[in-house]
């Protein structure tokens, strides 16, 4: 089902402001990864995706989401870990069986969120270069933007709204990136406020300058 994506150019497009803030259009990649709300984005309307990952608060019945796989046709995964106990439901028996749909574990513990588990997957595929947008986190105004919702800082149920906690819950993501090949990876959002995994990416996978220079 992955092997496609061997030594090939994988680009993840996360929830995260970044999505917003890079020409990631720009870049030289084969296939397009994402996840949840992503068929409400206007700046992904125009694209094509080859692999998404629904979660567990995605509104499966959604007739745009609907629309947008038809038109598609992207590799659906489904954690069973994280869709809890909406696994078994019948609102998943009903939309798998329009969809082919397929349950994936991605070793990942972390609080980053569908898009920070889709670069490590990515990453375990053998791929020539992953880059990733949208895997970010917040500032420490919490001011910065949903790419996909255009929603500004946290949701009313958002339960973690301590800036520490998501700083250094992307930075454990990024550290686990580190057990797997990550000089194949470009943090398209690096250096920007809102952009948690920073510290990480800058020491061990910086952006290259001819990448730094074509998306932004």
């Amino acid at each position: 089902m992955l092997d496609k994506y061997i030594n090939k150019n994988i680009l993840v497009l996360g929830a995260g402001t970044s999505t917003l803030d890079t020409k990631w259009e720009n870049l030289d990649y084969d296939y397009v990864w994402t996840c949840n709300d992503f068929y409400l984005s206007d700046r992904l309307v125009d694209t094509n995706i080859d692999l998404t990952l629904v979660s567990y608060n995605t509104d499966i019945s959604d007739v745009r989401l609907h629309d947008r796989l038809h038109r598609d046709n992207p590799l659906v995964l489904i954690e069973p870990h994280h869709y809890r106990e909406k696994i078994n439901s019948l609102e998943l028996k009903k939309f798998s069986s329009e969809f082919d749909v397929f349950l994936i574990d991605i070793p990942l513990n972390s609080i980053a969120g569908a898009a920070a588990r889709l670069v490590k997957l990515a990453l375990m595929c053998n791929p020539k270069t992953v880059y990733f947008a949208g895997v970010d986190g917040f500032n420490k105004e919490f001011s910065n933007l949903h790419s996909f919702t255009l929603h500004k800082g946290l949701k009313d149920t958002d339960t973690r709204r301590d800036y520490e906690i998501y700083y250094k819950g992307f930075i454990e993501c990024f550290e686990q990136y580190l057990q797997d090949d990550y000089t194949k990876l470009q943090n398209l959002g690096e250096g920007f406020d809102y952009n948690c995994g920073t510290d990480v990416s800058k020491k061990y996978f910086p952006l290259k300058k001819e990448i730094y220079e074509v998306i932004r």
